[in-house]
């Protein structure tokens, strides 16, 4: 009997006594994980990094003739504290309306406008407050209508090139959001319904993140 209980005893011993090199120690070689695409996580999404954008440019060129006018919101040194240009329109004009956006952290201040329209397919732009009637937005005191003017390859809405009539005077405030949505599993999320969700305050649901987030005062003048 005794014999059997040691026996016994060394069996569970080599069977059940982890190796040396296994306790509080990993041999495994954790150099393929140094080397993943940063853009890619667990989560599935293909994460490209939102750029950094301190200024939004807005020119309204009036469709009867006329120079051109820029209106510009501005945090050049990226703290919150950003000089706003309020945006007077008149009556009954219809405008174009072309969005330039930088970065004047760098120096020269870099035109993050080219990258977007590299990637028109991954960001839209959504004009909303009570200034605003368009397709993300309605207002029972808007002043102007907005419709885009430009889209991406697959036939949906950006907001870089839009329309914007002065449809009566008065004073109200327009917000720019601006979406970056990278591809999630190789598949793309930007769809041809986004301004509706965003129209029936489901904002939330939008797919991607914020790039940037401003607003500006209008007035439309007779």
């Amino acid at each position: 009997m005794r014999f059997l209980t040691i026996l016994l005893s060394a069996f569970f011993l080599v069977v059940f006594t982890p190796a040396c090199g296994d306790v509080g120690h990993d041999d495994h070689d954790h150099s393929d994980h140094d080397d993943h695409d940063d853009h890619d996580d667990h989560d599935g999404h293909d994460h490209d990094p939102n750029e950094v954008m301190t200024t939004v440019k807005l020119t309204f060129t009036p469709a009867s003739g006329g120079d051109a006018v820029t209106f510009g919101w501005a945090d050049p040194e990226n703290d919150g504290s950003p000089v706003i240009d309020p945006i007077t329109l008149t009556a009954g004009e219809t405008y174009t309306v072309s969005i330039q956006v930088l970065n004047e952290l760098e120096d020269p201040a870099e035109d993050v406008t080219l990258e977007l329209r590299d990637e028109l397919d991954e960001h839209q732009f959504f004009f909303t407050g009570d200034a605003v009637s368009g397709p993300a937005n309605e207002s029972t005191s808007a002043i102007i209508a907005h419709s885009y003017a430009d889209m991406d390859a697959n036939g949906y809405p950006v907001g870089l090139e839009n329309t914007i009539e002065a449809t009566a005077a008065g004073m109200g405030e327009m917000s720019l959001m601006l979406r970056h949505m990278p591809p999630v599993n190789d598949s793309p999320v930007k769809t041809g319904e986004l301004a509706g969700l965003v129209l029936n305050g489901d904002a939330a649901s939008l797919p991607g993140s914020v790039d940037i987030e401003v607003t500006f005062s209008v007035t439309v003048a007779e």
